[in-house]
């Protein structure tokens, strides 16, 4: 893998500034406005969910140019949509854990109120319960994390929903890929990520612009996990040949 290029593929592309200046906005936009029904930002994830996928499938058949140019948002908006919902299922049981949490914190809460003997065993209880799926949900929610980026790269690929649920063939190329993939997973989501959060510094907007960044740092370290597990090579432009020259001509003799 070619860790550094992951880092700085995107200043090669002749159009870097606007693309990820747009890419950032529409982040910016997204947060700004989530107070909408949260609409606005489930629409601008769903646009950059499907960049960064298109930039993953790119960087996979070794494009040279992997940055897709802003010409089609109902396409990157579909795409990255249905990795959303396909992202939703495999975090179903965290929200299950997250709304056992709730209740047991509202049985501890009404028990420590009330104050006597029994009710207080209660919360005791409900506190050690409490504990507990906090440390569960906190290891769910890590595995999966590791695992999404599995079927995340098998959809940019084909393009099939039923990639987020068939999880022995997600888990098999995670096997399958497991040095390259944790190398992809620990510097794209985590480092590039926790880099991307210096951007604040610039007047906090800059963030959403490394962020940003960070995703596209990420889609490329996937891409060439992808790459390498189909055991395709980079695509270069072939070098110019001069013409040849025509071959000479014998002379011609008297008859």
């Amino acid at each position: 893998m070619d860790i550094g290029k992951s880092f700085t593929y995107m200043f090669e592309d002749p159009n870097w500034v606007a693309k990820l200046a747009i890419g950032g906005a529409i982040l910016l936009v997204g947060v700004l406005f989530s107070w909408l029904i949260a609409i606005p930002l489930i629409a601008a994830s769903a646009i950059l969910l499907g960049y960064m996928l298109t930039v993953l499938k790119n960087v996979a058949e070794g494009s040279t140019t992997p940055l897709p140019e802003w010409n089609d948002f109902g396409a990157l908006f579909m795409k990255g949509l249905y990795a959303v919902i396909g992202s939703l299922i495999i975090y179903i049981p965290t929200l299950l854990i997250v709304c056992c949490i709730v209740a047991t914190t509202s049985v501890m809460n009404n028990a420590a109120a009330s104050g006597d003997q029994s009710t207080s065993n209660t919360a005791g209880a409900a506190g050690l319960v409490l504990a507990c799926l906090q440390c569960v949900n906190f290891l769910y929610a890590l595995v999966a994390a590791l695992y999404l980026y599995a079927p995340l790269s098998r959809y940019a690929m084909g393009g099939q929903l039923s990639t987020f649920w068939d999880f022995s063939g997600n888990l098999s190329f995670i096997r399958t890929n497991s040095g390259n993939y944790i190398i992809a997973f620990l510097l794209g989501p985590i480092v590039a990520s926790f880099v991307a959060g210096f951007g604040v510094i610039a007047c906090v907007i800059g963030a959403f612009f490394t962020a940003f960044w960070a995703y596209l740092v990420t889609a490329h370290l996937f891409g060439q996990v992808m790459r390498n597990a189909s055991g395709q090579t980079p695509v270069y432009p072939a070098p110019s040949m001069p013409p040849m020259a025509p071959p000479p001509m014998a002379p011609s003799t008297p008859a």
